[in-house]
């Protein structure tokens, strides 16, 4: 089965409580989807990327 791309590909990027730039669907980070060093003046929309899978999703949700 192959992962289809993240409906918040093409975007523009949300902001997270820290002030970091995040992905509006996923809620993955920049240096996660376009890669470490990258700077929202370089990717102005959301690149395309694979959406998380259900394990992985799961794996990393905190609970309170």
């Amino acid at each position: 089965m192959t992962d289809k791309a993240c409906p918040g590909s093409g975007k523009s990027w949300t902001v997270d409580i820290e002030g970091k730039p995040i992905c509006p669907r996923c809620r993955r980070s920049l240096a996660t989807v376009a890669g470490k060093g990258r700077k929202i003046k370089d990717l102005p929309a959301v690149p395309r990327h694979e959406k998380p899978s259900r394990a992985t999703t799961r794996n990393t949700r905190r609970t309170n």
